[in-house]
């Protein structure tokens, strides 16, 4: 017997799918490696870390690398994904004045 993905979980990753897709020219301007956005769990984590703390990374990729440029670019993918609907949380990889305006914006209750 074969191991079925759910219907969410097929949504959720077709979902996933169209924002990379459609952020494609940020991303790369950010100069995240594709590994990043292979799944939102792997760009959950490195918001979450500023690094992949919970996968597998062989680049060895950290956030701190990223030049003024890329981090701008990083912000506006971060604002991208929240605008887009995914429940809001702090994303600890930003700088301090960019995740309060965040918060102000999309913290609820």
């Amino acid at each position: 017997m074969g191991n079925r993905r759910s219907k969410g979980s097929v949504t959720a990753a077709r979902n996933w799918s169209t924002f990379v897709a459609r952020n494609k020219t940020v991303i790369e301007a950010a100069g995240l490696p594709a590994l990043v956005t292979e799944s939102i769990n792997h760009w959950d984590d490195l918001l979450m870390h500023g690094y992949l703390d919970h996968h597998d990374d062989p680049t060895g990729f950290t956030v701190d690398q990223l030049s003024d440029g890329q981090y701008a670019a990083l912000l506006q993918l971060v604002e991208s994904y929240f605008v887009s609907g995914y429940e809001y949380f702090t994303p600890v990889v930003l700088r301090g004045e960019d995740r309060e305006r965040l918060e102000m914006r999309y913290r609820t209750g």
